[in-house]
């Protein structure tokens, strides 16, 4: 019996590149750094699944200077981005659904603080119960380490929960912490794939 529900946010809950690829571009006019090449697939994906620390790693190799834009990164108001976040299709519904049959819902996230006035912003907070981000863990994903805080919080067998992403960390950390995973709207080696939120209520065990 599906007990809890665990998602990913970005490429996920969100359709977030656009505003992802606009905040790293605005760090990187503000320290004079060149700015991710969007025609570069790999540069996108690495945008999209890790964290601000380890994309500023990849901007520039001066430590004074990472430990500066970190700062500021970290400081810096998403807010002025959300207007390019768009919620994936059934989003709202799907999370009705589960809320109605009393299923837990949570979210493990690479993203930090913005997380939370994103949802405030959509009105997407009062469906989720616990939420962790990059800020709450010491390892990020792929380590399980927020997956297991989950666990743990709901009091939870990985066996009674299901985890939502879209990237080999999401699929790497699930895979890790034995929890079965569903791959949104990306093929992830042998996961089952869906494009529509309401495709989840396919895989809730009852």
């Amino acid at each position: 019996m599906t007990k809890l529900v665990i998602y990913d946010c970005d490429g996920v809950l969100f359709k977030s590149e656009k505003a992802v690829l606009a905040y790293y571009d605005f760090v990187c006019d503000e320290f004079n750094l060149p700015k991710l090449d969007k025609n570069n697939p790999d540069e996108v994906k690495n945008a999209m699944m890790k964290t601000n620390t380890e994309i500023i790693d990849m901007l520039t190799d001066d430590i004074a200077k990472k430990k500066e834009i970190l700062e500021f990164a970290n400081n810096m108001n998403f807010r002025h981005f959300l207007h390019l976040m768009e919620p994936e299709m059934n989003l709202e519904i799907t999370l009705k659904k589960l809320k109605e049959m009393k299923i837990s819902m949570a979210i493990f996230t690479n993203r930090g603080k913005s997380l939370h006035y994103l949802l405030k912003h959509y009105n997407l907070n009062g469906f989720f119960d616990y939420k962790v981000t990059s800020f709450d863990v010491e390892n990020a994903k792929p380590h399980p380490e927020g997956l297991y805080k989950i666990l743990n919080y709901f009091g939870t067998i990985p066996e009674e929960t299901l985890y939502i992403g879209d990237s080999s960390t999401d699929y790497f950390a699930a895979k890790e912490a034995k929890i079965p995973f569903v791959a949104y709207a990306n093929k992830l080696y042998e996961a089952p794939v869906i494009n529509n939120h309401l495709d989840i209520l396919n895989f809730i065990k009852k």
